[in-house]
């Protein structure tokens, strides 16, 4: 089963005691790692350590899930690292032509907000997430291979991912619900791309 509002997970599995209706609890030592694949390669196979997240496409973000915390082996295709990962913190793992980053999340508990976390995996120097009519900043200045999050109130609203003053793309029309999170990752080299992603946590 699935939970939708991911940064708020542990309200979810208050309800878990009620066996047979909700996924069960995350062990005590878990960790949430998600994949997002931002490489040339069309697909890639992925696991780290025992959890296997499958073949993973170009520009596809997967859910997070839960792996143990303590040293773990990245297997995306040719590519092997270890990495460390910390019981009870959210992590993106980038799959990039230059290699892994890795990118510790934030971890909201606020139900009264919704979180945007915006994401720059190119090779652009700094991107940026403001109001489509470029009014309003949303987050600003987010260097290659790093992400900055900010907290919202629910509205539905339009944005666009840009840099420099160049649009790279908009997203119409975006319900920001409160509790939930989202992120918007810009992706590619000389012509870059964005997609906006409703973050999801599974303990399947």
């Amino acid at each position: 089963m699935k939970f939708l509002c991911i940064f708020a997970i542990f309200c979810g599995f208050v309800l878990a005691q009620d066996e047979g209706l909700y996924a069960p609890a995350p062990p005590a030592d878990a960790a949430f790692v998600r994949i997002i694949h931002a490489a040339q390669a069309p697909v890639v196979s992925v696991s780290v350590g025992d959890t296997v997240y499958g073949e993973v496409s170009f520009a596809q973000a997967t859910p997070y899930r839960v792996v143990l915390q303590g040293t773990k082996t990245l297997s995306a295709g040719d590519v092997n690292q270890d990495l460390e990962v910390s019981a009870g913190k959210f992590y993106t793992l980038a799959i990039t032509d230059s290699g892994v980053v890795v990118l510790e999340d934030a971890n909201s508990t606020n139900r009264a907000k919704a979180l945007l976390i915006l994401y720059n995996l190119s090779n652009l120097p700094s991107v940026d997430l403001k109001t489509a009519d470029g009014k309003t900043e949303v987050l600003m200045g987010v260097a290659s291979g790093t992400q900055k999050s900010i907290e919202v109130n629910g509205i539905t609203v339009d944005l666009a991912a840009s840099s420099e003053g160049t649009e790279i793309q908009a997203f119409p029309g975006v319900k920001l619900e409160r509790g939930a999170a989202y992120s918007v990752f810009v992706l590619g080299g000389d012509t870059p791309s964005a997609i906006w992603v409703q973050s999801e946590t599974t303990t399947e």
